[in-house]
């Protein structure tokens, strides 16, 4: 038995969370390796300039802070929404005012905390550096310069904040808080942070934070390894290095299996240094060695059993989430005062998982990690029977919310903003009121979800039966909201789906009805398929745009037939929805008389994907797509697809495209979406994957596969950062904004960011939202991506 296996029999078999190891951590490595140039105390003798903000009370002495308070009280803070909508109980903040000192010699901020706190959940607290030089921190969305920290209670712990890719020319104030976020079951909870040894200092081993270029003497490759049919390849600073060789050596033995000669290569990205060793097939361990430097050691292998351990870790994360019930040493029962009233009774909302690194709730995000669960159990049944069960398990824990929240005739409880632990009691200050729509669009989406659930699951499993009655009821109240609202919906932009484009939603609803017809052999469902797939096609560039090298490009959406705005994702991301609608009517209808002009354009849009990949080379990351300069002009568009916007967004809009790469009049790759509150690429990327792969297969495309493989890469060391978004995954895992619940094993980010108006990677320590974010739906996509590889992997017999 390996040491993982085991650490998955102590869990029960994950029915607790799996054992945090921080020895392989970012902040673990980091304080390992700094080497201090120079110190100046921030707390000695600044007793003065202290000042206390917001609830509970600060105790200031010469050489240490203390931040106390109660985890709840019995009103909301001044600035809060008198509903309490997304907001918890205030913050006990201690401010540092500074006199405009420049700090750019400075590379970090260390100090020591002492969380003694009762009752609360996750003990951490918040740093703010502001900044008024020629860069303000922090910025206009309030997530440039602050940092959580999650911390162990009643343990001293040093912690370093790394500024050193952080505006700070003009330094006004250091800002530290915590929230006072309710306590666990309810139980009287007290709030105690005795801050100590504030220190700014300049460190030698500051980290790299911003663009393509690889920290000097650091190899970039894939901690998680590399699938043996697929391209193998290392990145270096060509700069740094004067070797000519690198060498591949076994691992266990050290035995040198490849020397071969690093390449020089100039990308769009810059220039770097290119180890490719993907001759190597063979399944094994091995590491790379470049000089005296080597990496650790990884796979080469089939995508289960390369991926079969990030499986449970994932599955960790997940489970760690239900919201509704215990779980072990993170909360009790909670949230069972997410209710409202619905035809004169109480309907109430928790359950599912928390949607994020606060305590929301959404419905579509449960329902569609809830599809990836079921689809990755199917996958691994014979292999793994074991991983099947507690598959199975936890996706019965998202199909019992499903239900749960299904009302009459359409009607479903939808969405809640919640970010405190309430105290579980009816009635009084602190419920949160979820939300009740009839959106055509998320009753076919999940409609869809619960069909290709059905035709997963193992038959005579007991809800297969109840499962297909609620798909066909819930078709058909989808099918008349649709007739009546057309592709219009919910006009509330907390609701994960508010970005939806036509494009999108004739995806979903053509994929939908494919599956019903699989399902029942209806005839309506085969004609409502074919209709919607024929409209999405229009919505397809189909004869191509014209390319400045003279090339034309086709296969891409745009967001409806009028072929004003491309289809493109920022936040939250469907791509794999247009592979998905492509996969299911060539399947259930490959003889029809247009399957033959479907499987051409199911070609063009695998050529689009595999066209995307030149521009972020050598790193395996999905750009984001096409754009066209005046698509900000399409204002309706324009504010579906971007949330909490300020005035100057449009004219931002046209800074980030010029940021990208030109390739045709008007027209603009951008390597990084167009964003601007909501920043993070992993559930894009992740779902590009997904497509990518899908397409990969039914067109037997090889190059497609591998950069589907290459979003797994770049979430796990192959990014250039050399850090893996997957904690407890591979090497350099760093904290993660989950404020709420505290560090999870396979818990995964939002993703990495730009910063301002850039088009070039950006992943400061900062740990905040929205990049930093834990994110479920993150978690769903991963296990999607990995069952899709090994579907390929099966078709190999493999």
């Amino acid at each position: 038995m390996d040491k993982f296996q085991k650490e998955v029999l102590d869990s029960g078999i994950l029915h607790r969370p799996l054992t945090i190891d921080k020895t392989n951590s970012y902040e673990q490595r980091q304080l390992a390796q700094e080497k201090i140039e120079k110190s100046v105390s921030l707390l000695t003798n600044r007793n003065d300039v202290w000042r206390h903000v917001g609830r509970g009370a600060i105790e200031v002495s010469t050489d240490q802070v203390i931040l106390s308070g109660d985890t709840r009280y019995s009103t909301w803070s001044v600035d809060a929404p008198e509903d309490g909508d997304y907001v918890n109980f205030g913050e006990i903040m201690a401010h540092l005012t500074i006199d405009e000192q420049d700090w750019s010699e400075y590379t970090q901020v260390k100090l020591s905390i002492l969380p003694q706190c009762i009752n609360v959940v996750n003990p951490n607290v918040v740093i703010t550096i502001e900044n008024d030089g020629e860069i303000k921190i922090p910025d206009i969305y309030n997530r440039e310069g602050t940092h959580v920290i999650n911390l162990e209670n009643n343990q001293w712990q040093t912690c370093i904040l790394d500024i050193s890719n952080l505006p700070r020319d003009k330094v006004t104030g250091i800002k530290i808080a915590t929230g006072a976020n309710g306590s666990y079951m309810n139980l009287q909870g007290t709030i105690s942070y005795t801050i100590k040894d504030l220190f700014l200092e300049k460190n030698q081993n500051n980290t790299s934070a911003k663009g393509w270029q690889p920290k000097e003497q650091t190899i970039i490759y894939s901690h998680i390894g590399y699938h043996k049919d697929f391209e193998k390849t290392a990145i270096i600073h060509q700069e740094q290095w004067q070797q000519k060789e690198f060498s591949v050596k076994n691992s266990q033995t050290d035995e040198t299996v490849l020397i071969k000669e690093i390449k020089n290569i100039t990308t769009s990205t810059g220039i770097f240094g290119l180890l490719d060793f993907s001759e190597i097939t063979k399944p094994g361990r091995y590491y790379l060695q470049v000089d005296q430097r080597q990496t650790e050691s990884f796979g080469i292998d089939t995508t289960y059993k390369l991926k079969h351990e990030s499986i449970w870790k994932s599955l960790n994360f997940i489970y760690c989430e239900r919201c509704g019930g215990p779980i072990h040493g993170i909360h009790g029962t909670c949230h069972e005062d997410i209710v409202t009233e619905y035809k004169g009774t109480t309907v109430s909302f928790n359950g599912g998982w928390h949607d994020a690194g606060d305590l929301s709730q959404q419905l579509v995000q449960t329902a569609e990690v809830t599809a990836s669960i079921f689809e990755m159990a199917t996958q691994v049944k014979e292999s793994n029977p074991m991983l099947y069960l507690r598959l199975i398990e936890e996706g019965e824990w998202g199909i019992d919310f499903i239900l749960k929240t299904r009302l009459d005739e359409g009607d479903r409880l939808t969405s809640a903003g919640i970010t405190r632990w309430t105290d579980n009691r009816i009635g009084n200050m602190d419920d949160a009121k979820p939300r009740i729509h009839n959106n055509p669009y998320d009753n076919f989406l999940i409609t869809g979800i619960l069909a290709k659930i059905v035709l997963d699951l193992e038959e005579g499993h007991p809800l297969v039966e109840k499962l297909n009655q609620v798909a066909k009821e819930d078709y058909g109240f989808a099918y008349a909201g649709f007739q009546k609202t057309g592709f219009e919906h919910e006009p509330v932009f907390w609701e994960h789906t508010y970005s939806t484009s036509k494009s999108t939603f004739l995806a979903t609803i053509s994929w939908t009805a494919s599956l019903l017809f699989g399902l029942t052999k209806e005839e309506h469902y085969k004609e409502h398929a074919i209709t919607w797939f024929e409209q999405l096609l229009q919505c397809q560039e189909q004869n191509g745009v014209v390319l400045d090298n003279g090339e034309r490009l086709k296969g891409m959406f745009y967001r409806d037939e009028t072929h004003t705005v491309f289809q493109h994702f920022n936040h939250q991301a469907r791509e794999h929805l247009f592979a998905q609608a492509f996969e299911e009517i060539l399947h259930r209808f490959s003889t029809h008389e247009k399957a033959e002009m479907w499987q051409e354009q199911a070609k063009n849009y695998g050529e689009y994907l595999t066209f995307l990949n030149d521009f972020t080379a050598p790193y395996p990351m999905f750009a984001s797509g096409i754009y066209k300069e005046d698509e900000w002009k399409d204002h309706d568009s324009f504010k579906r697809q971007h949330l909490l916007v300020d005035q100057e967004a449009e004219a931002a809009y046209q800074e980030q495209l010029l940021a990208g790469v030109k390739v045709g009049p008007g027209l603009y790759i951008k390597r990084f979406p167009v964003w601007f509150s909501f920043r993070g690429n992993n559930g894009i990327i992740l779902s590009m994957g997904i497509s990518a792969a899908i397409m990969g297969r039914l067109v037997k495309n090889q190059k497609l596969l591998e950069m589907a493989h290459g979003q797994l890469q770049w979430l796990v060391g192959k990014n250039p950062f050399s850090q893996s978004m997957v904690y407890g995954e591979g090497y350099d895992y760093p904290q993660q904004y989950s404020v709420s619940s505290g560090e999870m094993v396979g818990e995964m980010p939002v993703g990495i960011q730009t910063f301002g108006n850039e088009d070039e990677p950006y992943w400061p320590q900062f740990n905040n939202a929205t990049y930093k974010e834990v994110w479920v739906g993150v978690a769903g996509k991963w296990l999607a991506l990995i069952t899709e590889l090994i579907k390929y992997d099966s078709t190999k017999g493999e």
